[in-house]
This record gives C-alpha cells, sequence and structure tokens, in this order.
C-alpha cells in the first residue's frame, strides 16, 4: 500500500528537516491535530508551521508499527527530542491517490523512573 510508504517517508522528512517533502504527502486540504496546538487547515498552512518549528528544535522519530484498516493507518512510535522523548500514536486517514488527508496525534510522556 503507497500510503504505508508515504507514511514512513513523512517521519524521515521531518527528521531530514525536507518540509517541501514532508508537505507534498498530504493533501491539499488536509487537516492536522496535535496536542497543545491550534488545528492546522491546508498544506499551505502546514508548511507555514513546520518550517517556523524547524527553526527551533529537531527531532528523531522511531516508528514500531503501522496498523491499517480501510483508509486508516495508525503509526505507534517514540519520538526524542532535545528536552523529552515522547511515546506516540499518530492517525492517519488516507485519500484515493495514497496521500495523506489527515492526521491526529496522541502523546504520551512516560515518568522519570524514581530510584
Amino acid at each position: 500500500m503507497v500510503a504505508m510508504d508515504h507514511i514512513r517517508l513523512s517521519y524521515c522528512y521531518l527528521d531530514e528537516g525536507d518540509i517541501d517533502g514532508y508537505c507534498s504527502l498530504f493533501t491539499e486540504q488536509a487537516v492536522i491535530r496535535q496536542p497543545g496546538t491550534p488545528t492546522v487547515s491546508g498544506r499551505l498552512e502546514l508548511e507555514r508551521i513546520e518550517r517556523a518549528r524547524r527553526g527551533t528544535s529537531r527531532s528523531r522519530h522511531f516508528i514500531h508499527e503501522l496498523i491499517a484498516s480501510g483508509r486508516r493507518v495508525a503509526a505507534i512510535g517514540r519520538l526524542r527530542t532535545a528536552a523529552a522523548e515522547l511515546h506516540f500514536v499518530d492517525v492517519f486517514t488516507i485519500a484515493d491517490n495514497g496521500l495523506l488527508t489527515d492526521r491526529t496525534t496522541f502523546l504520551y510522556t512516560p515518568a522519570a523512573d524514581a530510584g
């Protein structure tokens, strides 16, 4: 399924800082939802937000599993930034042409070891 390749590639593009490549995987009307940030509507807005974000931080995604059902794909993994390591699930909706139309992110922050 080409969508699975697009999802894997999206994380590579983000980690490399290739915003043009990342945004090219989404439809013009894409909707992106992430905790603590306003909903992003449209590829142009996504590009603007990602370019601004890129200047402030670097990250690395580690994908553990992709699960597909119909037009939905869930990516389960970890995100490492300079400040933290988070676990995430991204749920994508796929268009007929294989582009990504929707991404909703769920985050979990593991508690620091007490001992």
